[in-house]
Parts: C-alpha cells; sequence; structure tokens
C-alpha cells in the first residue's frame, strides 16, 4: 500500500489538493486521517427508507467515536430522550490501514436485540470520506451493510451517512443520516 502524507493545513477543503487531486494520510499508528476527524460525539437525525421510497422511521441519534492508537471504540444511540432509547458500542483495531472490526457474537443491535456473526471492515477513501462493510445475523437472517460516510465541511463538523441493508442477499431498505459534530474528542 503506498502511504501518501497531506501537507494541506486541517482548515483546508478535507480531501483534496489544491489541484483537485484525493488525498489520504496516515497517523503514527497507520490510522487513516479520515476516522480521526469522525473522532468525537456526533448527533442528527436517522431516516430509514424502504425501496418503494416508503419513509419506515425517523429518530434522533448519537454516535461517540474514540481511537487510541490503533484502537477504536464507536458507541451508538438512537431514539434519544425517549422511552424506546437504546445504546450499543462496537470495538474495532486499525491493520494495514483498515478498521477491522472481529467477528464475534457479544454485539446488541440499536433496537436492543442480540446479534451473532457479527463482523465489518471500513477503509479510507480519502481524508474525508470513509465506506464500511459489515454483517450480522439476526433471528436467523444474515443481514448485510454497506455504509459511506463523509465529511462535509473543511472544519470536519458535519457529516452524512448513507447505509443501505440487505436480508438473506435481498435489498431491503437505506438509512440515511445527516450529523453535526458536538463534542470533539
Amino acid at each position: 500500500m503506498t502511504e501518501i502524507k497531506s501537507s494541506l493545513p486541517f482548515s483546508a477543503v478535507l480531501g483534496t489538493t489544491e489541484s483537485g487531486l484525493s488525498t489520504l494520510s496516515y497517523n503514527a499508528f497507520h490510522v487513516p486521517t479520515a476516522f480521526l476527524h469522525n473522532c468525537g460525539t456526533w448527533e442528527g437525525t436517522a431516516k430509514r427508507v424502504l425501496k418503494d421510497g416508503t419513509l419506515v422511521e425517523e429518530h434522533l441519534v448519537r454516535v461517540k467515536i474514540e481511537i487510541e492508537e490503533a484502537r477504536y471504540v464507536q458507541t451508538n444511540t438512537v431514539r434519544i430522550n425517549t422511552p424506546q432509547e437504546v445504546t450499543a458500542q462496537y470495538f474495532g483495531y486499525f491493520s494495514e490501514g483498515k478498521l477491522v472490526f472481529p467477528l464475534t457474537d457479544e454485539v446488541y443491535t440499536l433496537g436492543g436485540e442480540k446479534a451473532t456473526e457479527f463482523s465489518g471492515q471500513a477503509w479510507a477513501v480519502t481524508d474525508d470520506l470513509i465506506v464500511y462493510r459489515g454483517s450480522r445475523t439476526l433471528q436467523n437472517c444474515k443481514t448485510y451493510y454497506n455504509e459511506l460516510i463523509a465529511l462535509t465541511h473543511a472544519n470536519a463538523q458535519h457529516r452524512v451517512r448513507t447505509t443501505q441493508l440487505f436480508e438473506d442477499g435481498f435489498y431491503k431498505l437505506v438509512t440515511m443520516i445527516e450529523e453535526a459534530k458536538v463534542e470533539a474528542r
């Protein structure tokens, strides 16, 4: 893997050089800068939409991302300030520039159900764009999801996430989340 170090200041538009070329840089632990820009606490609204365009649900979400050296912890909270509020944690590590969530049966969904066979990987495409692929089994149904995470402002204070969900190999719905950083790391 070729490692490109960005010489741009953080205040520059993330992900591009003056020539418009995308950048991809890493810290000393080979953690891509895109993941470091996502550290902190994010809040926003998640909208789940079926493939026919029907809005299934809309709720407030909070995501806290912490990275220490090559270790990663993500704490997701959904349905904020409601009786159905649920929190789930995900633990991963960076290897060869990728975020890896190892295979585990010790994970709970944001609906509060225990999932088995959970695993995933995420890659930085540029300093402001991440692609994630995960899977789990829930109620004997194998679920896969693809997520695109894009920082939308030069100061890395806003991001948009779009997740495609597949159940037993069939596309089911998309989740769209627009978030603002409410607490830096």
